[in-house]
Formats: C-alpha cells, structure tokens, sequence
C-alpha cells in the first residue's frame, strides 16, 4: 500500500471532514470502478455517506466493501487532496441510525425515517490517509 515519508497526524486534517463537505466516493461494480460525488457526513469522529437502498452504490458495497473517498482540500493559492481508502460497512443498528438521521440537514428530504427500508447509511472504516496538502505543496501519509 503506497505511503508516503512525511506523516502528519490525524487531527490536523480532520477540520476537512467537518460540515458536510463533497466528496467522491470509488466503489467497485463487477471489474468497473465507480465514482459519484456524495456528501461526506463526520459525526462522533467517524465518516459515514447516506444514500438510498435502491442506489447501486448500497449494492456495489455489499459486494465490496472497498472503497476510496477524495476530498478536495484548497488553501488561497493551490488545490490538493484527501485520500482514504476505506472498509464501507452498512449499518442496521437502529440507534446508530437514528443518531444519524438526527444531524444530517437534509435526511427528510429523501427518508420518512430512520427506520425507512429506502434509507442505506454506510460507515467508513479508515485504513489509509494520503494527504497532498494545499499549502506547502508536500505529500503525507496521515497517521491513523
């Protein structure tokens, strides 16, 4: 799995997972990479995407839950990136999904509740970080 030599810690680059930012979420269909552009929800220091069942996304993730997730990260003179590569896992636990239902600003715009069949929330188990940062134009490997 490719690293980087510069590390930088986890907390130093969590301010780009707060307030819902866009993100492009990879899954894997058959042997075809997918990507769309998804809002990326951070709650309770952990990354999650809602999307509905019918979706093929909740599909591809149960037949594979690898993923990768990029977020652009910009600072006033140069773009860079945040790469993750994950472990999605669906989650059924009711709490867990009320909690959820209960932050995202836009939940009831596609759900009746928590409990709607239509409603797929997908937890990211983080595996590996590479941030190419905006500002100094370097590229870490953030420490999990």
């Amino acid at each position: 799995m490719k690293e980087y030599s510069n590390r930088i810690g986890l907390q130093e680059v969590w301010n780009h997972f707060t307030g819902f930012p866009l993100a492009h979420l990879a899954t894997v269909e058959g042997d075809q990479p997918r990507v769309r552009m998804m809002a990326l929800v951070c709650h309770n220091e952990k990354l999650w995407f809602a999307t509905k069942t019918e979706w093929d996304k909740a599909e591809q993730i149960r037949e594979n839950p690898k993923v990768e997730v990029t977020i652009p990260a910009r600072d006033q003179s140069r773009a860079g990136c945040l790469r993750i590569t994950a472990t999605a896992r669906i989650v059924s636990e009711d709490d867990t999904r009320r909690d959820l239902a209960d932050i995202i600003p836009w939940f009831s715009q596609y759900w009746n509740s928590p409990q709607d069949e239509n409603f797929t929330l997908i937890e990211l188990d983080l595996r590996r970080i590479l941030f190419d940062h905006p500002s100094d134009g370097l590229k870490y490997t953030v420490a999990l």
